[in-house]
């Protein structure tokens, strides 16, 4: 067995991506886990590092999950090294000789230990996030000789559990945005909507939606008809793939399409292995223009001609959602940019794929890590959730409820020593899930894009106040009072590159962008709404004035002293200003309210009678409050007596719901 010629070469990032895998490996770590972005060519990569091992007459095993991962892979590597590929599959002729043997793990999984491929000098693990389950522990286990290479977009588990026990080494690989930068990837746009799809009421397993739930959710919400609609008015004729909530509502949307003479086909679990490559082949040659389907599509699958994915699927889970939307990224020969259509609010939970993440292989304090069935170990102090195949039940009881006590042991995934627990039987009912009436959702684009010299004056600005490394809040703050202006014409696109400048670590830059982004608006239209008031209020100052003038000429007329009087009370009356800002005071009306009933009675009177709500700014955490008091002589002491900063701060926060700064504005 010799070196082969390959017919392609690597790029520059995929020949750095190789290195670290071999450095890795030569400082004695013997598995490694090596992520590259969805479209990265992590293939090429296989048929490099597999060629050292064929000069020493060693075969390289790639395994893989599903019958389109193996024969993707198999004829990807067919091309690139020129050499015919085994496969190891049920119904497929074995060719053992073969240097390259790409395997499916079921069938592995059903195989002796003696049974299984010999000569082996690489073990290679496609898409590896799924490599906690026992049949890949097994492999593991068996080939404890030799290198062991798993690969993923996403080193992440969907419960949460790291990869501390199955490898010993993460090689990260070059970030989705440079990939798209040098144009290795395809840009994308993002079409979403503020009334997006609710996941109340419905519960979660293992770190992500119950699917029968997920699914009676979603079909109450949004119908066939808005779904079609949605598609027409934004990816008329362009090759779709449909991520939807459960295999009926999958095979319902392949219907309805069809229904309106749009080429549609439905895939999932099910779907036989021959049939299901032909649904591909046609969308592949064009034939079928959409492919709807329920948790098959969502990894692996290699197709450029993509051009636009649809989500009609909440998740909890990161992997899965940047799995969704890689489908779409890879470099189209007959246009540059993909399209997103997201009716859920995934975008702004787990970000946009272009974001940097920080893999790592230790555990994850995710959602599911958080919830009921969770252990934590007593030796390492590790919070997990131990998966099926790693529990092991001991012996059972019953309370005296008639309920069952299970009593279990599983290995901690982060130190590996044995962990003894209970679980009790619920006696209660789970939470009904919310259903909603069929909803209209109105997409709009979301403005990604990113002005240069916008940028450039938000970095002059923190140099010329030097807040280099300040806060991030007082970077954002000094955003929104230099720019108030022009706020509203950042994008979220800039609000994204802000955050990056103010916050490099930030878990979800899309999501915090998204909240200073909103924010803004806020900002924005409450500095309208307060020099709307100011320019009214000097107005009717100048009207007053006017009046005053007048009634302070002589009059002919003698009046009688009664009238006198009465028109001296009039003339008092319009004198006395009338305290606060009449928007804010109309829209926080209760909130003010409910601030006074928190105080003594003393200072409520004294709120009541001599001040008014001038500005209120909400923010995620507090709310900034405003009261209008008018400067008159003897203000400072009363004040002293009857203005206690923490009663009042105190009665606002549980008048407004948040921690609440108020403070005084003199007019």
């Amino acid at each position: 067995m010799s070196e082969v010629i390959l017919k392609y070469q690597p790029r520059k990032y995929q020949q750095q991506w190789i290195k670290d895998i071999w450095r890795s490996w030569s400082s004695g770590k013997r598995r490694v886990l090596a992520q590259l972005a969805t479209g990265g060519g992590k293939t090429i990569c296989f048929a490099h590092i597999g060629n050292s091992f064929f000069k020493n007459k060693l075969q390289v095993l790639v395994v893989a999950h599903r019958i389109e991962l193996i024969t993707q892979a198999a004829e990807k590597l067919e091309q690139i090294v020129g050499e015919p590929i085994g496969i190891i599959k049920a119904g497929i002729p074995a060719h053992p000789e073969r240097k390259i043997q790409v395997a499916s793990i079921q069938t592995l999984a059903k195989r002796e230990p003696q049974q299984l491929p010999s000569n082996i000098g690489l073990l290679i693990f496609d898409e590896a996030h799924h490599a906690s389950a026992s049949s890949y522990r097994r492999l593991i286990e068996h080939y404890k000789n030799i290198p062991i290479l798993g690969v993923t977009a996403t080193p992440q588990r969907i419960d949460g559990q790291g990869f501390q026990d199955l490898f010993d080494d993460l090689v990260v690989g070059v970030p989705t945005a440079e990939l798209m930068r040098q144009g290795y990837l395809s840009k994308f746009r993002l079409f979403a909507t503020d009334q997006t799809l609710s996941t109340k009421g419905v519960s979660t397993s293992r770190g992500d939606f119950k699917a029968k739930e997920l699914a009676l959710s979603v079909t109450s919400q949004i119908g066939l008809s808005s779904i079609l609609q949605n598609y027409l008015k934004y990816a008329k004729s362009l090759r779709t793939v449909i991520f939807a909530s459960s295999l009926e509502h999958s095979r319902a949307i392949a219907q309805e399409f069809c229904r309106h003479g749009i080429k549609a086909e439905h895939l999932d679990g099910d779907t036989k292995p021959g049939l299901r490559v032909q649904i591909l082949e046609r969308f592949q040659s064009g034939i079928t223009q959409v492919i709807s389907n329920y948790e098959i599509l969502t990894e692996g699958y290699d197709c450029s001609d993509i051009e636009c994915v649809y989500c009609l699927r909440p998740t909890e889970s990161l992997t899965l959602w940047l799995q969704m939307t890689g489908r779409s990224l890879r470099n189209k020969s007959n246009q540059s940019t993909a399209l997103i259509i997201d009716v859920t609010d995934n975008w702004r939970k787990h970000g946009l794929p272009d974001e940097r993440r920080e893999w790592r292989l230790e555990p994850t304090q995710n959602v599911a890590i958080q919830s009921r069935g969770t252990i934590k170990c007593p030796d390492c102090t590790h919070i997990f959730k131990p998966l099926s195949h790693e529990l092991v039940a001991l012996y059972g009881e019953i309370d005296s409820d008639g309920l069952v006590i299970m009593h279990h042991k599983a290995v901690c995934p982060n130190c590996t020593k044995t962990v003894e627990f209970t679980t009790r039987e619920n006696k209660h009912r789970p939470s009904c899930i919310q259903l909603r009436d069929s909803i209209n959702l109105e997409l709009t684009e979301i403005n990604l894009e990113v002005s240069e010299l916008r940028i450039r004056q938000v970095y002059d600005l923190i140099r010329r106040e030097g807040l280099k490394n300040s806060p991030p809040t007082k970077i954002y703050k000094a955003v929104f009072m230099n720019f108030i202006e022009k706020i509203t014409e950042f994008t979220l696109g800039e609000w994204r590159e802000i955050v990056k400048i103010a916050s490099p670590n930030e878990p979800v830059m899309t999501l915090k962008a998204w909240e200073l982004y909103q924010e803004s608006l806020v900002r924005h239209k409450n500095r309208i709404a307060a020099l709307a008031f100011v320019e009214q209020r000097q107005g009717q100052k100048q009207v007053d004035s006017v009046a005053t003038k007048v009634d302070d000429q002589p009059k002919k007329t003698l009046l009688p002293p009664t009238a006198s009087v009465q028109r001296q009370k009039q003339k008092s009356f319009a004198l006395t200003p009338k305290l606060g800002n009449p928007y804010f005071q109309e829209k926080y009306a209760l909130e003010w309210k409910k601030s006074l009933t928190f105080c003594s009675i003393t200072t409520a009177d004294f709120l009541d009678e001599s001040t008014g709500l001038f500005h209120v700014e909400v923010t995620a955490k507090f709310v900034r409050i405003s009261l209008e008091v008018v400067n008159s002589p003897g203000l400072k002491s009363k004040l002293k007596e009857l203005y206690k900063e923490i009663e009042i701060q105190s009665a606002f926060s549980q008048g407004f719901g948040k921690e609440a700064k108020v403070m005084l504005r003199l007019t």
